[in-house]
């Protein structure tokens, strides 16, 4: 159903929404895996990973796929029945931050009142959240696997140094900047998800989500 909307890799549907998949590539475990070793993306979703960089989409196509997507869906403008897009896939969206915040800003002016949120890590510049802000984007994601930064670590596995504390504070400047933040955490053998949860609501966070761990 989703190649509809754009080529296999690129676009995917779930519950609705449209999910836009950017890269691969992940500055940590990727969200696919930290659901657990047996999790895998429905098939009827119409996921398949994009595979090597020159399969990446660039902001146009992206936006073309929005198109389609909405004109599909035939509900006149943006209201409480617009399932929205979220740009997520196997890898980390916002690795590629130009080009997602560049289909952002096209998507904005096209349909003003789209649903739009990025599915992260959360493990980047601080400045990243005033770049989505201001490119219109009032809805992120962001997984926090553990409350406590050394189990975050473990199982996190950073690849450029950051942590939990780099989590949080994204977490804090993009509620601070007036984006909605919802912070999700896998039911992962060992993990507080009540300390998750407080933390999070502490950072500025307005929705926490437990997701379901696959042994």
């Amino acid at each position: 159903m989703s190649n509809a909307f754009a080529r296999p890799g690129v676009a995917y549907l779930l519950r609705g929404a449209m999910y836009l998949s950017l890269t691969d590539k992940s500055n940590a475990a990727s969200l696919i895996t930290l659901r657990g070793p047996s999790f895998s993306v429905p098939k009827a979703s119409g996921f398949v990973p994009l595979g090597v960089e020159a399969n990446e989409p660039n902001a146009q196509e992206l936006v073309n796929a929005v198109d389609r997507f909405y004109d599909s869906l035939n509900i006149g403008s943006s209201g409480e029945s617009d399932p929205g897009v979220i740009f997520a896939g196997a890898g980390e969206p916002l690795l590629r931050k130009h080009v997602l915040l560049e289909a952002v800003r096209e998507i904005r002016e096209r349909r003003h009142g789209a649903r739009l949120r990025v599915s992260t890590n959360g493990l980047h510049d601080l400045e990243t959240c005033d770049e989505l802000f201001n490119a219109g984007l009032r809805e992120v994601s962001v997984y926090v696997a553990s409350a406590n930064p050394e189990e975050y670590t473990r199982l996190m596995a950073p690849t450029d140094g950051r942590g939990l504390g780099d989590a949080l504070q994204f977490v804090e400047r993009c509620s601070s900047n007036g984006i909605e933040v919802e912070v999700t955490c896998s039911k992962a053998p060992g993990v507080d998800l009540g300390a998750v949860r407080e933390v999070a609501m502490a950072c500025g966070a307005v929705k926490f989500r437990e997701r379901e761990y696959f042994q």
